[in-house]
């Protein structure tokens, strides 16, 4: 007797037999446990949840669903993309033909003399200030520091200074980077002063001149102003 072919229980013969060749084998409501491995020379039905891991290759004809996003090497050193949709490549990106609908980048609106950004590589990385009391610290948060190495950040901050709140001339004076305190490298060497009733915006420019991305100490801050965007 084979040992390749399951036993059944045939009632209508009183026999034990094997399962012929062209026959199925019904599970239904039972269990399979403790299989080393299993061979399928045809298709594969799954009608729950498919777990598996350590797969070498995986040849996908239909449509693929990756609830907590895709990472690209080990540990994502290659690139991810987000479940909300946000790509970040390390390496070059080649397209035959890129189409977008639009290209814009969200605004954070800040009330107040703290300009808190949350760093994104997608964008979102500008602030507007609308009603400051005070001289403005820009804080960026979120700044990776691991596979981040050799890197160059950028944000802006507007500041509304028509306000009465403004009470004159308003200017961020001061860039925080992963709560590190980073001094300004002004343009010209001067502070970067705003103008009253205008909008003034303040760009700054973040390089790594040391290389590793282990600490926002490593980077140098860059500031020039934009301004006297006059409302009269």
């Amino acid at each position: 007797m084979a040992n390749r072919y399951p036993l059944i229980a045939n009632s209508s013969a009183n026999q034990i037999q094997e399962l012929a060749t062209s026959d199925n084998l019904d599970l239904t409501g039972n269990n399979i446990v403790g299989v080393v491995s299993i061979t399928a020379s045809g298709n594969v039905t799954i009608g729950g949840t498919l777990t598996y891991e350590d797969v070498t290759n995986q040849d996908v004809l239909g449509l693929s669903t990756f609830r907590s996003g895709v990472q690209f090497g080990a540990a994502g050193v290659g690139g991810t993309i987000s479940a909300a949709g946000n790509a970040e490549l390390v390496g070059i990106v080649t397209a035959g033909i890129v189409a977008l609908d639009a290209v814009s980048e969200q605004l954070i609106r800040i009330d107040g003399n703290t300009a808190s950004i949350v760093y994104n590589s997608g964008g979102a990385n500008i602030g507007y200030c609308s009603n400051p009391t005070g001289d403005i610290t820009l804080s960026v948060t979120g700044i990776p520091t691991s596979s981040f190495d050799n890197q160059a950040l950028t944000f802006s901050l507007i500041v509304d200074n028509s306000t009465a709140a403004a009470a004159g001339v308003r200017t961020c004076n001061a860039v925080k980077l992963n709560n590190v305190t980073k001094t300004i490298r002004w343009s010209g060497g001067s502070v970067g002063t705003g103008n009253t009733t205008s909008y003034d915006i303040f760009n700054f420019t973040g390089i790594n001149t040391i290389g590793s991305g282990t600490t926002t100490a490593n980077y140098e801050v860059f500031g020039l102003v934009n301004g006297d965007f006059r409302l009269y």
